[in-house]
C-alpha cells in the first residue's frame, strides 16, 4: 500500500512539475503543428535527399525522404517571446552504434500569413542518450532564449558533452539555412 501511494505521489509530483515547464512544446503547439514545423525545417536540419541539391529538395519528388526524416525528429522544448521570435530545441535519432539523438537548438520568424520567413540554427548538440539531451539541451535551451552566452559549452571547453557546432570551423549562415565550413569555403574563394 505504501509503495502504490508513494508511486501515485511521485507520479502526480511528475505530472505537475511537466505541466510548470514554461518551454512545454504543447503550451505553444498542437501535435499538429509540432509535426508541421518539424516538416517544413526538416529541409535544413537533416541531410539532403539522394540526387537533390540545395535548389532541388523542395521538389516533390524527394517528398518520400523528408517525409521518413520528418518521422525520426521530434520537438524537445518550444517558446515564443514578445518580438515573435520563435525559439525551438528538436532531437532527431542519430546515426550511432548505441541508441543516440542528436539536439538541435535555433529561432524561427514567421510571416503575418503564418509562412517561415527565417531560419536559424543556433547550436547543434554531440550525439548522446536521449536522457542526457533532454537535460543538457534544457539548459542550453534556457541560456538560448534568455540571450545568455552559449560559447562556454562548445567542444573548445567542454569536448563531446554539449555543443558540436558552431565551432572554429563551423558556422551557421543564415541567408542559406546552411552551416559552413569555414576552412573549406574560404580556399573556394580564394
Amino acid at each position: 500500500m505504501a509503495k502504490t501511494l508513494y508511486g501515485f505521489m511521485f507520479s502526480l509530483a511528475s505530472f505537475g512539475a511537466c505541466t510548470n515547464d514554461p518551454y512545454d512544446p504543447k503550451k505553444f503547439l498542437t501535435a499538429d503543428d509540432q509535426q508541421k514545423l518539424i516538416r517544413e525545417t526538416v529541409y535544413y536540419s537533416m541531410k539532403l535527399a539522394p540526387n537533390a541539391n540545395h535548389e532541388t529538395k523542395f521538389d516533390d519528388e524527394f517528398d518520400w525522404y523528408y517525409d521518413r526524416a520528418a518521422n525520426e525528429v521530434e520537438v524537445v522544448k518550444y517558446y515564443v517571446d514578445k518580438n515573435g521570435d520563435h525559439y525551438f530545441l528538436m532531437s532527431r535519432l542519430a546515426r550511432s552504434i548505441t541508441p543516440a539523438r542528436e539536439g538541435i537548438g535555433g529561432k524561427l520568424r514567421y510571416t503575418n500569413t503564418g509562412k517561415l520567413n527565417e531560419y536559424e540554427e543556433i547550436f547543434r548538440m554531440w550525439k548522446m542518450a536521449n536522457d542526457s539531451l533532454k537535460v543538457r539541451g534544457a539548459m542550453l535551451f534556457d541560456r538560448m532564449v534568455k540571450g545568455k552566452d552559449l560559447s562556454l559549452f562548445y567542444a573548445k571547453f567542454q569536448g563531446d558533452k554539449y555543443i558540436e557546432f558552431p565551432n572554429e570551423r563551423f558556422t551557421f549562415d543564415k541567408e542559406s539555412r546552411l552551416w559552413r565550413d569555414d576552412a573549406i569555403d574560404t580556399l573556394q574563394t580564394q
